[in-house]
């Protein structure tokens, strides 16, 4: 075999090359992007893997959110071993699933009552709100440990450690988030239908921002809940409505 030669999907295809840039930060945008993931916990009292479909969000800092019932049987099995692993599938569009990308987190989940996770997790799926409260139901937040990543045929990495966003900037966030939402949401409604429709594709007005981070922000309308990302990862929350300026201005051509 050439060792220049690119290697190749068994269909003949060209591998997918490497994402440029911060490959974390590429990983926590298709982690956000998800509504749901596969996660897998050890069956209770026989040592076997056991995979459920959950709905997730994400925290300011990229660690998964979960809402879970004490009924299910992933929830049983986390109170013996709280190691759990989720897949996240990107392979939407793509005719050949296995070139399209993926990752698998690794990690430990915890039960998290922070006011916060319940906030972001609802932004994002609201209609968990018919049940969020019931005594069975309770909210996890799973802390990254190791990432393995698969951008296509013969792209596979693994990252064991610096999975979250940087530490000053997800503090600067989680403490600015509620006053930046309504600052942006009273402020800016109009830009924010030009990003959801330019951008995302989608039409209506009066699309409303329910949650931001450093990597992007949710925005919403009725039901629907859609996920728009930042071209880098942003360091400070001030840094935040210039950023969404400039994406407007990448639609309209207007400054």
């Amino acid at each position: 075999m050439n060792p220049n030669s690119k290697p190749s999907d068994p269909t003949g295809e060209p591998a997918s090359p490497l994402p440029k840039g911060d490959l974390r930060f590429v990983i926590r945008s298709l982690v956000r992007s998800a509504n749901t993931a596969a996660l897998a916990t050890t069956l209770a009292g026989e040592a076997r893997p056991y995979v459920s479909l959950v709905t997730v969000a994400t925290d300011i800092d990229g660690s998964p959110l979960l809402l879970l019932s004490r009924l299910a049987d992933h929830t049983r099995n986390i109170d013996d071993d709280r190691h759990v692993s989720l897949l996240f599938d990107g392979t939407a569009g793509f005719a050949n699933p296995q070139q399209g990308p993926r990752v698998t987190i690794l990690g430990k989940i915890e039960h998290c009552n922070e006011a916060r996770t319940r906030r972001r997790f609802l932004a994002r799926h609201p209609g968990a709100a018919l049940y969020a409260d019931f005594a069975d139901f309770a909210f996890y937040r799973v802390h990254l440990d190791r990432a393995h990543w698969v951008g296509g045929f013969a792209r596979a990495v693994w990252l064991d450690d610096r999975l979250p966003c940087d530490f000053a900037a997800a503090s600067d966030f989680a403490a600015a988030e509620p006053e930046l939402l309504a600052r942006l949401n009273d402020s800016s409604a109009d830009m924010l239908t030009v990003l959801a429709n330019g951008l995302l594709k989608r039409r209506g007005k009066g699309w409303r921002m329910v949650a931001i981070d450093p990597d992007g922000c949710d925005l919403a309308h009725g039901k629907t809940v859609l996920r728009l990302g930042f071209n880098a990862p942003l360091g400070r929350a001030d840094e935040a409505p210039a950023t969404l300026a400039a994406l407007v201005e990448s639609v309209t051509g207007i400054s």
